[in-house]
């Protein structure tokens, strides 16, 4: 298989595994009331007042609680209660950081095929 093949298949599959971005948690100021209040909140993570973390997928809330999964594909339900939870986090996508691993990646490719070229010479 030619370089510049193994390189564009290489670019492609880079683009695919990075699509998704680079995620990372944000603790909130919001009471956990106001915050699954809203629309759109897919999954949060709770800190207890031990500081364990749970992550916890559609959450609702019920009562005095918080409702949710354990995963994102789970069938078993979670139960945390409010006063069990010191913060919450959402999760956020980091377009900068995305972009540098992208970057980064895409140099790295470049840099493999230039390395290739001048290889190719001797």
């Amino acid at each position: 298989m030619p370089a510049a093949r193994v390189s564009r298949i290489v670019v492609v599959a880079v683009i695919a595994l990075f699509s998704g971005g680079c995620a990372g948690w944000q603790t909130t100021s919001v009471a956990p009331r106001e915050l699954l209040a809203t629309e759109g909140i897919h999954s949060v993570r709770v800190t207890r007042h031990d500081k364990t973390r749970v992550e916890i997928y559609n959450p609702v809330l019920k009562g005095d609680s918080i409702i949710g999964h354990p995963t994102d594909r789970a069938i078993a339900r979670l139960v945390m209660p409010l006063s069990q939870v010191n913060t919450i986090a959402t999760r956020h996508t980091s377009l900068s950081r995305t972009l540098l691993v992208g970057i980064g990646a895409l140099g790295t490719v470049f840099l493999w095929d230039l390395l290739q070229s001048l290889n190719k010479g001797q």
